[in-house]
């Protein structure tokens, strides 16, 4: 069974590489924005996004999230699939900035 860091990895592994069931699950959520060349995203919707997708993020709790996410390989995993985590919008305050995962290729 997977970590959860596994499980978060994975996720943004599979955004980075466009996988479509993903791409329209979050196209389809009105928290989330996919433009042509990115995905637009603030940590606490992603959070509540993933909690509502697996089980296994439930008992994580927000703040728990949130270190996972700064300290996971996250960036260096969607770099090998040509993508990049990005500040698309800095509110000087990481729960109410907006975040962009960008298709370089």
């Amino acid at each position: 069974m997977q970590s959860v860091e596994e499980a978060l990895i994975f996720f943004f592994e599979q955004a980075a590489k466009k996988e479509s069931a993903l791409l329209e699950m979050l196209a389809n959520n009105p928290s989330f924005s996919i433009e042509q060349d990115c995905w637009c995203f603030t940590l606490p919707d992603l959070y509540v996004f993933l909690q509502s997708q697996e089980d296994r993020y439930a008992n994580l709790d927000y703040n728990q999230f949130r270190k996972l996410i700064f300290n996971s390989p996250i960036n260096q995993t969607v770099r090998s699939h040509g993508a990049e985590i990005t500040i698309k919008n800095n509110q000087t305050n990481v729960d109410k900035s907006c975040y962009a995962l960008v298709w370089r290729n």
